[in-house]
């Protein structure tokens, strides 16, 4: 009687773990970029979605789910990041920013390899494209709101009105943000759907395309040209016939309807691509890349630092480069920016090769990931950032992905 009672306990504790483990990875990947929820202290931004990822981690850790696996490119990177960080300009900020980089490392990329190593990559999917559905629901009140009766919420504001054109973020940084996270959203989906004849994606396609809009940022409408192009090239590749020559009419039907019904938002927001130079469309962007190009050559191999770069310039911390792969260069140096991208592209390769050689449903959804961190990485390049905590959920992902297979088929 005893025994059946204690296991009746044991039981029970189990389900509770399940469950609050469950809410907290909905939270933490939900609220992933949750940039304008947080406070800072000693000279970094500290949020509300890095406090839900200790809690997911923790909990999985207490149901023996968490857990280190060796990745060659994550130490070479842990390991270069410190040296860069040794020899930072200010070795203060560098420690500091160090710091992130091992959050990044093991509450991002080893807390999500770890959740689909025990649970598979398709439920981890199931639960994003959830939250997914309620960042866009979100999204929608925040811009109903505020386009229908001038009404924002105090704790989710809009990023306000350019040239008459109200712009939302959602609780990202800045549309551009959002725009980069829905990038892969987006890629993903349209793989799946296009390429792998999932038709339940649309809808996923139509509500990316929806936040696209409403965000107003130019590089999501790059990113809905760039991936609309490589997926319906893939497809073709695949046999032509006449239902696939029709789509080019049927989207440049749509994109003319696009033109008339939002003019004021295509003028804005996409016409300035053609019309001006790109660095007047990227708001000035590209110039400032000669001056992070310059830091990299003044100090080549271990950079400046993590978080030094305005410093190291003689200018705040608050000054930060306008690419990412120049912001690797210029503060971990060549060799960590090469650790970091070798990573990135490993992972793309290994994703790929299970994809050929296995034509089921999960490793097709571990090729859409592999294409989704592509065109997330390419659109990236319009912005400074190698620590925004859904790029190294993306790569624990895929991560997890590749070890799950391997342990399903044992190799």
């Amino acid at each position: 009687m005893t025994a059946s009672l204690s296991q009746k306990r044991l039981a029970d504790v189990r389900i509770d773990l399940d469950f609050f483990l469950e809410v907290f990875a909905f939270l933490s990947v939900l609220l992933i970029g949750a940039d304008i929820w947080g406070v800072s202290a000693f000279g970094v931004n500290l949020r509300l979605d890095q406090l839900f990822l200790l809690i997911f981690c923790a909990l999985l850790a207490a149901k023996d789910g968490f857990r280190f696996t060796k990745n060659g490119w994550v130490i070479a990177f842990a390991l270069f990041s410190l040296v860069s960080t040794l020899f930072a300009f200010s070795f203060e900020r560098g420690i500091l920013y160090y710091f992130s980089i091992l959050y990044n490392i093991v509450f991002l990329f080893y807390g999500f390899a770890s959740y689909v190593q025990t649970y598979g990559l398709k439920r981890f999917v199931s639960l994003w494209r959830k939250t997914c559905y309620v960042q866009f629901g979100v999204m929608l009140l925040q811009f109903l709101l505020k386009v229908l009766f001038g009404y924002e919420l105090p704790f989710l504001p809009s990023y306000g009105v350019h040239l008459g054109v109200p712009r939302f973020q959602l609780w990202f940084y800045e549309p551009s943000y959002l725009a980069t996270y829905l990038s892969f959203w987006f890629a993903f989906s349209l793989y799946m759907f296009l390429l792998e004849k999932e038709k339940s994606y649309a809808a996923d396609l139509l509500l990316a395309l929806a936040m696209f809009v409403m965000s107003t940022s130019t590089s999501g409408f790059i990113a809905i040209g760039l991936t609309a192009a490589v997926v319906y090239l893939l497809w073709l590749a695949k046999g032509i016939t006449a239902k696939k020559l029709a789509v080019i009419p049927i989207v440049l039907a749509a994109a003319i309807v696009f033109r008339l019904v939002f003019s004021n938002l295509y003028d804005v927001f996409i016409a300035r691509l053609f019309n001006t130079s790109l660095d007047t469309a990227s708001g000035g962007r590209i110039s400032a890349w000669k001056e992070t190009w310059d830091v990299f050559l003044a100090r080549p191999i271990f950079g400046v630092g993590a978080g030094n770069y305005g410093l190291f310039l003689g200018m705040t911390a608050d000054h930060v480069p306008t690419n990412v792969t120049l912001d690797l260069m210029a503060t971990l140096g060549i060799f960590g920016t090469v650790a970091f991208y070798g990573l990135s592209v490993s992972l793309c390769v290994k994703c790929f090769r299970i994809a050929r050689r296995d034509s089921s449903k999960g490793s097709a959804m571990l090729a859409a990931c592999a294409f989704g961190l592509i065109i997330f990485t390419v659109i990236l390049q319009f912005n400074q950032g190698y620590l925004r905590l859904y790029h190294w959920m993306f790569l624990g992902v895929l991560w997890g992905g590749i070890l799950s297979y391997k342990k399903e088929n044992r190799i």
